[in-house]
């Protein structure tokens, strides 16, 4: 009998190292929406407070849920080379095959120039990669005519529209296609995907749904840094807890 408790419980303790390996959270705290505008929304990269990181930027994949500065949430970080199957997005109902065009327009918003008309277009064709609708909606509603990107161009730049975002479908030309069909994959990207949890849970929120504190952001740390070493100390913290439960049941040698 006494053996059976401690086969249970040795093989809790694996278990919890087991689902420590596979799961993260995090406290985010928004600091900055980055600085630059585009028909009256802040375009990423915004800055953050992530796992006590200050100024880590952070990139949005999220149109219609709200983010405001000084605010705090918590959330599940979710490094691209995982599943991502339970992502504000996947809990929405959409692909997590769709991390692939989020991962590399990432990348095009950060290698742009901050506050260029492209970094502007490469944001809005990522918010498109899981809204469509909504971005063509909002900006058909909200015409730009002047200036250096007006909103006729920038719906042709996404959708290959030239009719003023009058459709949300990706034709090729626009750079939403390119995104969606080049093959792009999540593992590709050394991104994480921070999902907030509803409120007071432990429960990922559904995007777009009215129950995120927050909108899901990508993190631009690279998985070297904080998911990475978040899963690395909480690992070897149970394998520390192993190897020390082991020592104590060692029997003591007696003395001649």
């Amino acid at each position: 009998m006494r053996n059976a408790i401690r086969a249970f419980w040795w093989v809790a303790i694996v278990a919890m190292c087991f689902a420590t390996s596979a799961f993260a959270q995090t406290n985010i705290t928004l600091t900055s929406p980055g600085g630059y505008a585009y028909d009256g929304i802040y375009v990423s990269p915004y800055y953050a407070t992530v796992g006590g990181v200050a100024n880590t930027p952070i990139v949005c994949d999220d149109f219609t849920d709200e983010s405001y500065t000084n605010s705090s949430w918590s959330a599940s970080v979710t490094p691209f080379s995982n599943s991502m199957t339970n992502t504000a997005w996947t809990n929405a109902g959409q692909s997590a095959s769709l991390y692939g065009a989020v991962g590399w327009l990432t990348q095009q918003v950060l290698a742009a120039q901050a506050g260029s008309t492209t970094q502007i277009i490469d944001t809005y064709a990522l918010w498109a990669v899981f809204d469509p609708s909504n971005v063509a909606h909002y900006l058909a509603a909200h015409p730009i005519t002047t200036g250096s990107l007006t909103t006729a161009q920038l719906c042709d730049d996404i959708f290959g529209d030239t009719t003023g975002c009058t459709t949300s479908t990706a034709e090729k030309g626009g750079l939403l296609y390119t995104a969606e069909n080049s093959g792009f994959t999540p593992s590709q990207f050394g991104f994480s995907v921070l999902s907030p949890y509803i409120s007071g849970t432990n429960t990922v929120c559904n995007a777009e749904s009215g129950n995120c504190p927050a909108q899901e952001f990508i993190e631009v740390v690279p998985e070297s840094g904080t998911a990475a070493m978040y899963l690395l100390l909480a690992s070897l913290s149970c394998l520390g807890a192993i190897l020390v439960r082991s020592r104590l049941r060692r029997p003591s040698r007696g003395t001649a």
